[in-house]
């Protein structure tokens, strides 16, 4: 049984109807030039996850103005359907989740109280918390969970992946606080699918987004599209004493200097998405700290299509790995920040092992050896930068840089962002992509599956897909991990995605709010948790 006295391990999933460059711009910043190096060394909240806790206790009262990048006229209220990066923080704060990952990648219960399996997973029997309001002062209850999972469904919205093989005619309220949700077949990581919790939100039967009622930890006092949201203290929450602040206001802000100038004149008290132009500028200052995470599961792959030539060879996908060099690549892009990399995902995955596989070195002699073996030893190729996400064009320019050490020419052609998406994601041979955190499974499902919405690399292997089911089906802890295992051995010798570090992710705040620590997530702002933030004085 899984209780909110325990937590249960996990990675990250978007669902096929969110688009891709919506999903990205809730994602983090990276440092990128070594001017960030001594700053980060010396920023509040430690480099680790759950650093130095908070100075003093939580006290009430004040009011949070977030200076969010992004935003636009496409702006919504939807729980279900978000799109842009300023979606992300409005509905953390207007609504939850049953089940939310916490800034160590765990799950964590948030509305529901324990989640319970049959005995092969084709049933989980879902208690909620007891007394939880809606903003209108309704009370939870199953049917409310019910009609949220329906929502999605039906609207084929972004949490339809993450609902598994849901049977939702099937599913039942037994009583007000117990929900029975019935699957086509064994689902065993229910509570980790939750946990990735930015559209799985629950809504009241009935539920109008444009009146937006959830049981979040704010309610909505006015909205304007492309410019800023502005919410109050919800005093019914059912995390009490939480929320601390009064009022939360969330800016747009399109650009990274003027969320700078917007802190350090004391026009907001919270910026996200930095990256080291920015981090130069607040050394010294008093007024702002830094919130570093330096440790996370984000990640940009190089994307290498294994079913197109030259790629299709996997000795050409194993040249491609031998040439980079993590550490001076870490170093280069990331200031020395983050973690090095070994072409396999779920890095807070209690699956993860990273003595499992060799570490990959750079041995551009073994790389020359390999092309020269598939008739390639005179490889010529163009790699197309992911076009957002700070670090990008910086790793692609010094994979060309190293891998010429092979004998390898790559050109480099970045293209803007709109042509990007419409030409180039997931179709050209090879490319990049931007991921965070999520458990190993989850983001499986999402990118390396036949038919998974952001398979870049058109992996299609079907013991790998056996695997997988087998995987998500089987209640056996250990037996899954060693599935998972397996798996992650085929990323490594035949996958399409090199994987060269883990980034870091920095946010800023006035020095006086507190509760912000460092997650692993490669979220923003502990994930958008206003209700653990305070003002202090």
């Amino acid at each position: 049984m899984m209780s909110d006295k325990q937590d249960f391990a996990v990675p990250r999933l978007v669902g096929a109807a969110v688009s891709r460059r919506g999903f990205l711009r809730v994602g983090g910043a990276i440092v990128t030039a070594t001017a960030g190096a001594g700053l980060l060394a010396a920023c509040a909240g430690g480099t680790d996850p759950g650093g130095q806790p908070a100075s003093g206790s939580p006290v009430r009262g004040g009011t949070m103005r977030f200076g969010c990048k992004g935003g636009a006229s496409t702006d919504t209220l939807d729980a279900h359907n978000y799109l842009t990066g300023v979606d992300g923080p409005r509905l953390s704060a207007l609504y939850d989740p049953l089940v939310r990952m916490d800034e160590s990648g765990q799950p964590k219960m948030a509305l529901a109280e324990s989640m319970e399996p049959n005995a092969d997973g084709t049933e989980w029997t879902v208690r909620l918390r007891e007394g939880v309001q809606f903003h209108d002062g309704k009370i939870l209850d199953a049917d409310d969970v019910l009609f949220s999972f329906r929502r999605i469904l039906e609207n084929n919205f972004p949490g339809v992946t993450l609902l598994g093989p849901l049977n939702p005619a099937a599913s039942t309220a037994v009583d007000p606080r117990t929900v029975v949700l019935k699957f086509d077949k064994p689902y065993a990581i229910l509570p980790q699918a939750l946990s990735c919790h930015w559209f799985l939100y629950i809504v009241p039967v009935g539920y109008d987004p444009a009146k937006p009622i959830g049981t979040g930890p704010f309610t909505l006092v006015s909205f304007t599209p492309g410019s800023q949201s502005e919410m109050k203290r919800f005093a019914n929450y059912w995390d009490s004493p939480k929320p601390y602040l009064d009022e939360l206001v969330i800016l747009d802000i399109s650009d990274e200097t003027s969320q700078l100038n917007a802190l350090l004149s004391g026009q907001v008290n919270a910026i996200n998405l930095l990256s080291a132009s920015s981090l130069a500028a607040l050394q010294g200052t008093s007024t702002a700290k830094l919130i570093a995470s330096e440790k996370t599961g984000g990640y940009i792959p190089f994307t290498v299509r294994v079913d197109q030539a030259p790629y299709r060879d996997v000795r050409v996908r194993t040249a491609l790995k031998l040439v980079v060099d993590r550490p001076a690549m870490l170093t280069g892009v990331f200031a020395g920040r983050g973690e090095v990399g070994n072409d396999i995902f779920g890095r807070y995955d209690p699956a993860y092992d990273p003595s499992l596989m060799p570490q990959r070195q750079q041995d551009l002699e073994q790389a020359r050896s390999l092309l020269k073996a598939a008739g390639h030893e005179d490889l010529a190729i163009e790699l197309i930068p992911f076009p957002e996400g700070a670090g990008a064009l910086q790793a692609a320019e010094l994979f060309a840089t190293q891998a010429s050490g092979a004998g390898i020419r790559v050109q480099v052609t970045p293209q803007p962002a709109t042509q990007y998406y419409a030409n180039s994601y997931a179709t050209t041979p090879f490319s990049q992509d931007y991921w965070g955190y999520y458990p190993y499974l989850l983001a499986a499902s999402q990118s390396t599956l036949a038919g998974a919405p952001f398979n870049t690399t058109h992996f299609d292997m079907p013991e790998y897909a056996q695997l997988f089911n087998q995987a998500t089906s089987t209640l056996d802890d250990a037996l899954r991990t060693e599935i998972q295992r397996d798996m992650m051995k085929i990323d490594y010798d035949q996958g399409g995605l090199v994987i060269p570090s883990f980034f870091p992710v920095v946010d800023a705040v006035a020095s006086n709010v507190q509760g912000v620590e460092p997650t692993v997530t490669a979220f923003p702002l502990r994930t958008y948790q206003f209700q653990d933030f305070w003002i202090q004085g």
